[in-house]
């Protein structure tokens, strides 16, 4: 008599560390994966290096380069601030607001589709309805859209877990993004 293996299952409970790492990720691959904000920085810095060699450094244009390098060295300033200090706090905020998300989670999955319940709320998505997943070595990520996601954290997976986790969304054909 054959028998079918179970899907695999997992349970854990989503901390406001949990979401802080999600919010990384997803910034993460949001500024490394967005050509748009590559071809604006990339074309802010060639008009820079332009406005240097064309005009050099004591004229009008050339003042206005510095100006504009010193703008996207104030950005990314800001962005590390972002991500290291104001990201994890606005995510503990949220965290403490969201009850929904500080409820235990039963999660499982198999070739067709990702369930996932909670004492208020249970669904199952099949993989083509996801926008695509993300993965790092903290959190995996099931794209709904590029900012609504459904996150696993991968201290609740042993390795077998998150290998055949991976394994389906590679299988699935949805993006990595």
């Amino acid at each position: 008599m054959a028998t079918s293996a179970l899907p695999p299952s997992v349970s854990f409970t989503i901390t406001a560390e949990d979401y802080a790492n999600a919010l990384r990720l997803r910034m993460r691959r949001y500024w490394l994966k967005s050509t748009r904000i590559r071809v604006f920085v990339a074309a802010v810095v060639v008009a820079c290096i332009l406005a240097f060699t064309i005009a050099g450094f004591d004229s009008v244009p050339g003042s206005l380069a510095i100006g504009a390098m010193l703008g996207l060295i104030g950005l990314s300033v800001w962005l590390v601030i972002g991500y290291f200090a104001l990201l994890p706090r606005q995510a503990r905020k949220i965290y403490g607001q969201q009850k929904t998300m500080q409820h235990p989670v039963e999660a499982s999955w198999n070739s067709e589709a990702y369930s996932a319940a909670t004492a208020v709320a249970s669904s199952t998505v099949p993989w083509g309805e996801y926008h695509g997943w993300s993965a790092d070595e903290t959190m995996i990520l099931l794209m709904h859209s590029p900012v609504l996601f459904q996150m696993i954290p991968r201290h609740a997976l042993n390795a077998a877990q998150a290998a055949d986790l991976t394994e389906r969304l590679k299988q699935s054909g949805l993006r990595n993004i």
